[in-house]
């Protein structure tokens, strides 16, 4: 017994050696930790960008205005890419017919107040109203004369991005120096023609004259003034021809060849009145908000201020707005929606509306920082702007708007060259008219 017993425990502890060793083989090993030097950051997965197109004529003067508000869209949406281009407005309208009888329409397209019902009438406009409600989009918020002039028999077209109106510019320094109060609230066409009278002179004595009164806004502001209209309020027949057009297209001529105290057409084409108003050689010049930048941009020899309009028979001027609309062609839909919304909402309107292009149509932008962008600028009045909307109107348009607008211009034209009288010229034009309208 005492032979076997260490046989006996050299057998156990092989056993338990191997058995040691079995879990030595099971238990895992610990990776050895790693170099921190050679960890690299994951990189994220790329986003998929959804491109659009988008042309507009807003700011053209000032590309770095629009600009601002791509680049604020795109930040906020890194799923987008905005194809940006900017063109005269001059051109755009042609051009955007050209590209939707191609089909390569873009996707949204910058719209003013007579395009806008053009293009929406022909089916080249997606409707809104469906796009408004299903994303929740609050209009409340927005001015209504802006909103619903961009409706075709009730239907949302385009979304708006900015509004203005006419108001009158006027010519600080050139008052002073006649010795003129400034032209006031009250101020009726009388008033008017007796300060443009006295402001317009021959200041260098070469027997023409080189500073300006007066030059009238947009010949249908002027319909306005008195009351007249181009059709009939059935929208059936022309009106263009009746004692209140002829007595607002004369009031016109009148200024032109007996006040002589607003440039003709002949003077016109020699310097437009835009480029006579920065020279200082036009002392009141009707035009609007979008005039304000490039005024203090380029005007240093005088002070500038704006005044409400004065009344023919009665007090009237323009509002107009302009906006984004999205091609009913568009393969883009969705984004070209994000991107309406915002160019047209509370940040791309500030953005634009600092940049001193127009009015933002937004209630509050408008109310809140219009004023306060304008600070120490001119125009000192510029609240002037706001005050006109208790008596602007929103311009005349038409499905056939492009037709008749040819058959009244070439007519007009005669008119205020005294080629035939304004009563002819007018029957004429209502000729041409009346066809459209009946179309």
């Amino acid at each position: 017994m005492k032979a076997r017993l260490p046989f006996i425990m050299l057998s156990i502890l092989i056993v338990m050696s191997m058995l040691l060793g079995a879990c030595a083989q099971a238990t895992p090993t610990k990776a050895p930790a790693a170099d921190p030097a050679d960890t690299k950051p994951t990189a994220a997965p790329a986003v998929k960008q959804t491109t659009i197109k988008v042309m507009s004529f807003f700011a053209y003067d000032n590309p770095e205005v629009e600009a601002a508000v791509v680049k604020a869209f795109e930040e906020k949406n890194a799923d987008i890419k905005v194809e940006f281009e900017s063109v005269p407005m001059s051109d755009i309208f042609l051009k955007y017919k050209t590209l939707i009888a191609g089909d390569v329409a873009p996707d949204v397209m910058a719209m003013n107040f007579d395009n806008a019902y053009v293009f929406g009438a022909m089916g080249a406009l997606e409707p809104l109203d469906k796009w408004i409600t299903e994303s929740g989009y609050d209009t409340s918020t927005i001015f209504k004369s802006t909103l619903d002039m961009f409706k075709v028999n009730g239907v949302q077209y385009s979304m708006p991005a900015t509004f203005s109106d006419v108001v009158l510019f006027f010519n600080k320094d050139l008052f002073d120096a006649a010795g003129l109060e400034y032209p006031q609230r009250d101020w009726t066409q009388e008033d008017l023609v007796a300060a443009a009278k006295a402001l317009t002179a021959d200041t260098n004595g070469d027997g023409k004259i080189d500073q300006w009164g007066y030059t009238f806004p947009w010949w249908p502001v002027v319909l306005e003034m008195y009351n007249a209209s181009i059709w009939s309020k059935d929208g059936k027949t022309c009106t263009l021809n009746s004692p209140e057009g002829v007595k607002a297209i004369q009031s016109i001529v009148d200024a032109r060849y007996e006040g002589k105290f607003s440039p003709t057409a002949d003077q016109l084409a020699e310097q437009g009145d835009w480029d006579m108003f920065i020279a200082g050689k036009l002392a009141m010049f009707p035009t609007g908000p979008w005039a304000v930048q490039p005024f203090n941009d380029k005007i240093t020899g005088f002070t500038y201020d704006i005044a409400h309009m004065p009344a023919g028979d009665k007090q009237a001027t323009h509002v107009y707005a302009n906006a984004y609309a999205m091609a009913a062609a568009s393969k883009n839909k969705e984004a070209a929606w994000k991107f309406i919304t915002f160019a047209t909402g509370p940040e791309g309107t500030k953005i634009r509306q600092d940049g001193k292009y127009e009015i933002s149509p937004v209630k509050e932008i408008a109310e809140k920082y219009y004023l306060a962008a304008l600070a120490g600028a001119s125009p000192e009045s510029a609240i002037v702007f706001m005050e006109v909307q208790d008596y602007a109107v929103a311009q005349p348009v038409h499905a056939n708007w492009s037709q008749i607008h040819d058959s009244i211009y070439p007519e007009l034209d005669l008119a205020l060259t005294q080629a035939k009288t304004v009563q002819q010229a007018l029957d004429d034009a209502c000729v041409g008219v009346n066809a459209a309208l009946n179309k």
